[in-house]
């Protein structure tokens, strides 16, 4: 029996993975669950018979301390933005696996994350629907992929030519996923997809000129693999995250049977489109990001989690979101990152800088 921990368990992906379990009886010995705050989580820690941990108002050492505390082979780690990094890092030193659903642990860490999980024999596998196809495809083609495809739904404004009028109440109504605020925000600018691509590049060893991003709608063909040879090869499944996340946590040691719907081919249509760079430059400023490296992922990252905590309390408008975080990238962030206490130097820095341009430059809206 796979022995788990769930971090983040309150949230969308914790709470898709342990219905998962419950409803297709998995294998899985659920051994603790963490989340920040969260009214539910007693009832399910009393369901798989585990200790919980509510993370609010806790500091670190006593976060560090309960994890120690427990035996588990693998950890799914569904903490939501940069926080995750902070787990991450715990996870590696007490040499427990990782499923990794917090892309901001590669974003921000993707300098030393993967070192440091090698040194401790940590394996470290994604569950973002997008990396989890790629992860699979390259199991098969390996060395002959030349490119990757990363497919993106379009959020709501897809269609939508001036996006200088829309609300918090139209962002937050993703077309097809239901997902925590950030993320969908991030969905709407296509940030979550720029974020995807700078995790993509660390995870798997890709040049940002190695890596696309197209505008797929039905979100069936989760990403896509270009060969040396020219073939290009898919996964396809339905939109439902119950698969990369049961995929990840048993990572070839439990038979997965039935866990998604098989696709219907008579009546599949799949469509693929370009992403409008003047309309969403968010993913624009991630591949920049990306081939600058250094610091500039965590400027990216941080400086977008500012902005979009504006943009909820209502002190700055959706379009106002890229051109936050471009100016925090236009300061310079060209420092390595080789460890954690220099990640958290850089990611406090920036943090501070977006508050400062937020402030400064759009106090009169």
């Amino acid at each position: 029996m796979r022995k788990i921990i769930i971090l983040g368990s309150s949230g969308s992906i914790g709470q898709t993975a342990i219905r998962c379990i419950k409803e297709k009886h998995l294998d899985f010995d659920i051994r603790a669950l963490v989340a920040r705050k969260s009214t539910s989580i007693a009832d399910d820690a009393a369901y798989f018979k585990c200790p919980y941990l509510l993370t609010e108002g806790r500091n670190r050492e006593e976060i560090i301390s309960f994890l120690s505390s427990i035996d588990a082979d693998i950890a799914l780690n569904a903490v939501s933005g940069s926080d995750g990094l902070f787990f991450s890092k715990t996870l590696i030193d007490l040499g427990i696996d990782i499923a990794l659903a917090n892309k901001e642990t590669v974003v921000l860490g993707g300098q030393f994350i993967f070192s440091d999980a090698k040194k401790n024999n940590v394996r470290i596998i994604p569950v973002d629907s997008e990396h989890s196809a790629i992860y699979n495809l390259l199991k098969g083609y390996g060395e002959d992929v030349e490119r990757l495809i990363i497919t993106a739904s379009g959020g709501p404004f897809v269609d939508r030519r001036d996006l200088s009028g829309v609300t918090l109440e139209e962002t937050l109504h993703h077309p097809t996923w239901k997902m925590g605020r950030k993320i969908t925000i991030d969905s709407a600018s296509l940030a979550n997809k720029g974020l995807e691509v700078i995790e993509a590049g660390y995870l798997f060893g890709f040049d940002a000129d190695k890596i696309d991003v197209t505008i797929h709608r039905q979100s069936i063909v989760h990403s896509l693999v270009r060969l040396t040879s020219g073939a290009v090869y898919a996964q396809l499944s339905p939109p439902d995250m119950s698969l990369p996340i049961v995929s990840a946590l048993s990572d070839g040691h439990i038979d997965l049977n039935e866990i998604v719907r098989p696709l219907d081919f008579s009546s599949l249509s799949l469509t693929f489109e370009p992403w409008d760079r003047e309309r969403f430059p968010m993913l624009f400023l991630a591949y920049e990001a990306l081939r600058k490296k250094m610091a500039y992922p965590i400027a990216y990252n941080i400086a977008d989690e500012a902005a979009v905590s504006a943009f909820i309390d209502g002190r700055i408008r959706f379009v106002d979101i890229p051109a936050v975080v471009s100016s925090v990238m236009e300061r310079d962030f060209l420092k390595s990152v080789p460890s954690f206490s220099d990640a958290m130097e850089e990611i406090e820095r920036a943090a501070r800088i977006s508050e400062e341009v937020i402030r400064n430059d759009f106090q009169d809206f």
